[in-house]
């Protein structure tokens, strides 16, 4: 089971360009697939060609194809398969070896991708060194003896990748802890803003309590003395009332009495002195 670290590493890694080490570990796989017997004049056509070396080879190819870096390393899961096939004394002619890589190459391009060059344009790659004949049938023999099985999974390139993806996962762990790292720090950030704002909000509303307290208890007195002075403005104004008010009353009440009555009332004075004066004479 592949690890989803795995995944994206091998994401990462196919879309990556490729470099001289990957073409390196595809001619080392290569080479061990099957011993091949030495020539040392190396010509292999009738036109007398040398044969170029597997580096050489292999390197041309990816620069006529351009072919992307996941297609050109499924050859090695190939690559593995046809070596567990192949009886171990089997051996090999000196363009054998290419012949092998070439093949595995072409099933790769046309299995894992829509469009493929056809085959007379891979004859054509290899600069007159197979034709379309040898193509044809090198391609035949591969698909035989991988028993027409061309799918790759996930834990084939892993395991055949590990020298690729190991950096890769590195650099992601590293990212990740990164990112977790960043993203706890943007959150104690946050929490830091928002405990600051909500101290700076709370004391703001305890100052804006107190003022309001103090200025009311400010206005109380002045407010008191106002009652006060009002009501003894009050009292003075009751008190003038009530002064003013007796000698009209005393007036309304004496212009009111009865003219007969106040005669009346005289003459019982008169009488009464009258009667005093007499009884003060008697005594005498």
């Amino acid at each position: 089971m592949v690890s989803s670290i795995d995944l994206k590493a091998l994401n990462v890694f196919t879309l990556s360009t490729v470099t001289q080490d990957m073409i390196h570990k595809l001619v080392v796989k290569t080479l061990q697939v099957i011993p091949c017997l030495e020539d040392k004049n190396k010509k292999t056509t009738s036109e007398g060609k040398p044969l170029p070396s597997l580096m050489t080879f292999i390197n041309r190819l990816v620069r006529y194809t351009n072919v992307y870096t996941g297609t050109l390393m499924t050859t090695l899961v190939y690559l593995e398969r046809l070596k567990q096939k192949l009886p171990k004394n089997a051996q090999g002619l000196p363009c054998t070896r290419h012949r092998i890589f070439l093949s595995c190459l072409i099933l790769a391009s046309k299995f894992h991708n829509d469009s493929s060059p056809k085959n007379i344009h891979w004859a054509n790659y290899t600069d007159g060194l197979f034709s379309i004949t040898d193509v044809n049938l090198m391609e035949r023999q591969l698909l035989y003896l991988l028993n027409w099985d061309l799918r790759v999974s996930n834990e084939e390139m892993v395991a055949h990748l590990g020298k690729f993806l190991d950096p890769i996962k590195e650099d992601l762990i590293r990212s990740s802890k990164m990112r977790q790292y960043l993203q706890k720090q943007q959150q104690a950030v946050a929490a830091q803003l928002q405990a600051e704002k909500e101290l700076l909000a709370t004391p703001s509303i305890s100052r804006s309590s107190s003022t309001s307290s103090a200025l009311s208890l400010g206005h109380m007195p002045s407010h008191s003395r106002a009652s006060s002075m009002a009501s003894c403005h009050y009292r003075q104004d009751s008190t003038s009332s009530v002064e003013s008010l007796s000698p009209v009353m005393t007036k309304r009440w004496t212009n009111g009495v009865d003219p007969r009555i106040e005669m009346a009332a005289r003459n019982e004075e008169k009488e009464l002195t009258r009667m005093l004066d007499h009884l003060c004479k008697g005594s005498n």
